[in-house]
C-alpha cells in the first residue's frame, strides 16, 4: 500500500484508539508511569524512547496526553488492512538502513505543523532490551527542525513474571535544542555527540528501573 507522504494529517480516530489502547495495555501489563508533568502540553517537539518490543508505541500512546506521529519500519505498510489501520494512527513508513528522504521531509513537516514526533533513536527492538547506541536520525531531525527533544524509557525486567509483567515508563526532563550544541553549520561530529547525549538521557531514566520517581 503507497504512503501519501505529500501532507501530514492528524486522524481523528487517534483519540478512539487511546483510551482502548491503554485498556488493552493495562490488561496485558502492569505499567507505572513517571514523569507525565514533563510533558510539554502544546507545541511541538521529538518524543525520543528505547526500544523494547512492537508494543511501545502503544504503551507511549496510552500514556502520553499528547497526539504523537511515529515513525514505523515500512515492512508493516505491506498489508494493506494493517497499513490502513496504522495511518490512522499518525504512524508513517521509513525505509530501515538508508537515507530515507521522504520519511525525514515528512517528519520535518510534522514538527513544523507543531506536531509531536516519536522516534526510537535505535533504529530497531533491542533483543536485550538494554538501551544501545542511536543512529543519528533523531538529532538530523532536531538540527533541522530546531526541535527540543524529550527522552523516554522503557524498562521490563528480564526473567519477570509472565502474567502482566511490570513495565516502567519514565517521561524525562526536556532536552532544549540549544543543549544539544548545534550551530548554524553543524557537523557530523556534532550531530553524532548530540545522539549519544539523547542517548544519554533515555539510559540514565532506563537505569533507575523498577524504583521510584
Amino acid at each position: 500500500m503507497k504512503f501519501d507522504f505529500s501532507a501530514p494529517r492528524e486522524s481523528r480516530l487517534y483519540n478512539v484508539f487511546r483510551p482502548l489502547a491503554k485498556g488493552f495495555i493495562s490488561l496485558r501489563f502492569c505499567v507505572t508511569s513517571f514523569g507525565e508533568e514533563n510533558i510539554p502540553e502544546k507545541g511541538a517537539f521529538i518524543l525520543a524512547a528505547n526500544h523494547i518490543s512492537a508494543l511501545d508505541p502503544v504503551m507511549i500512546i496510552s500514556h502520553c496526553p499528547r497526539t504523537l506521529h511515529f515513525m514505523a519500519k515500512d515492512e508493516l505498510f505491506k498489508n494493506p488492512v494493517f497499513a490502513s489501520f496504522l495511518k490512522k494512527m499518525n504512524v508513517f513508513p521509513v525505509k530501515r538502513q538508508t537515507s530515507d528522504k521522504r520519511a525525514l521531509e515528512f517528519a520535518k513537516r510534522i514538527i513544523s505543523s507543531g506536531w509531536v514526533l516519536g522516534i526510537f533513536p535505535e533504529g530497531s527492538r533491542i533483543k536485550d532490551a538494554s538501551p544501545k547506541r542511536a543512529k543519528n536520525g533523531v538529532s538530523y531531525l532536531a538540527a533541522k527542525t530546531k526541535a527540543d527533544v524529550l527522552p523516554v524509557s522503557i524498562y521490563k525486567a528480564a526473567g519477570g513474571r509472565k502474567l502482566r509483567p511490570h513495565i516502567t515508563i519514565r517521561f524525562g526532563k526536556i532536552i532544549k535544542n540549544s543543549e544539544l550544541g548545534f550551530s548554524e553549520e553543524y557537523s557530523q561530529q556534532k550531530i553524532r555527540e548530540s545522539s549519544e547525549k539523547i542517548m544519554g538521557a533515555i539510559t540514565a531514566l532506563w537505569s533507575l528501573r523498577h524504583g521510584e520517581a
